[in-house]
């Protein structure tokens, strides 16, 4: 599968300006067009909130104010995305394209965050989420478990601005689960351009971990000549492992299943994959 369509959410916040320079970085190899998506929260969703007691005044007062926040974080994005674009030498165009180089659109939608990222990603090869926390605003984190558990595209997180040069060492997390392969192959266009590719598989005790010949043989029909490693948890929790593991092999970019079955909190508070998410300093490139 090419990689042509990079979806890049924006907030009209900080965290703009590390998800545009990690999709157009995403981007490079490919020649592909990213679409920067704004959304504007829709401001008569919140007026159940405020009950029946409200006069018309104040809610006509409160329906501007949010309007004209929602302008004024738009505008930043838009200067997010011009600022970011002239850093890596992105030309800015109308609408999605084919080009031999990088290109990037702005898109100013209006709805609810989660749906409207949701609905963009099912025409999208990658979405790409800057840092998440705990105290992010709802949507953003509803949007990344959406983008991640409902979509069935390939979601890159990253809480620093991706390297120019992440393409140098891609590491693949494997446990012969269903969701590692589903991301082995969803990433073979990353796979494939990168300069090196190790297939790591962390095991606990003497039990034997997952064999990765099987991993690096199908990588070779696609023409990814991968090694591989198996690494000792050595009493550390399996998501401290690979993290530390992935970092000790140079890994620019780490590819992982991504598990979850249900809300955000889930995927942040248990499990292997959930702490890896939460925990991670290297880019992850994560499919469900």
């Amino acid at each position: 599968m090419a990689v042509v369509k990079i979806l890049a959410p924006l907030t009209g916040g900080a965290r703009d300006a590390v998800v545009l320079a990690s999709a157009f970085a995403a981007a490079k190899p490919f020649h592909a067009h990213v679409v920067a998506l704004f959304i504007r929260p829709d401001p008569t969703e919140a007026m159940p909130f405020f009950g029946e007691g409200v006069s018309g005044a104040v809610v006509q007062e409160i329906v501007d104010a949010a309007r004209e926040a929602a302008d004024e974080a738009a505008t930043e994005a838009r200067k997010t995305v011009q600022s970011e674009a002239s850093r890596a030498e992105v030309r800015v165009v109308d609408g999605p394209m084919v080009a031999d180089a990088v290109t990037v659109s702005f898109s100013d939608v209006q709805g609810n965050f989660a749906d409207r990222v949701t609905h963009a990603a099912r025409l999208a090869d990658l979405i790409v989420f800057g840092p998440l926390s705990e105290s992010d605003k709802p949507g953003l984190a509803e949007a990344f478990e959406a983008a991640l558990l409902e979509t069935g595209r390939p979601v890159l997180l990253t809480a620093q601005a991706l390297r120019r040069d992440f393409m140098r060492r891609v590491i693949v997390g494997w446990d012969a689960s269903i969701t590692s392969s589903r991301a082995v192959t969803a990433a073979l266009p990353f796979l494939t351009a990168a300069d090196s590719v190790e297939v790591l598989t962390v095991k606990e005790g003497d039990e034997p971990g997952p064999s990765c010949a099987d991993v690096c043989e199908y990588l070779k029909l696609h023409g990814v000549r991968a090694t591989s490693r198996v690494a000792d948890a050595g009493g550390r929790a399996i998501a401290d492992a690979l993290l530390a593991e992935a970092a000790v092999g140079g890994a620019g970019l780490l590819v992982i299943g991504g598990y979850g079955h249900g809300r955000l909190r889930e995927i942040f508070f248990g499990g292997v994959t959930k702490q890896v998410v939460s925990d991670a300093e290297l880019p992850l490139f994560l499919v469900h």
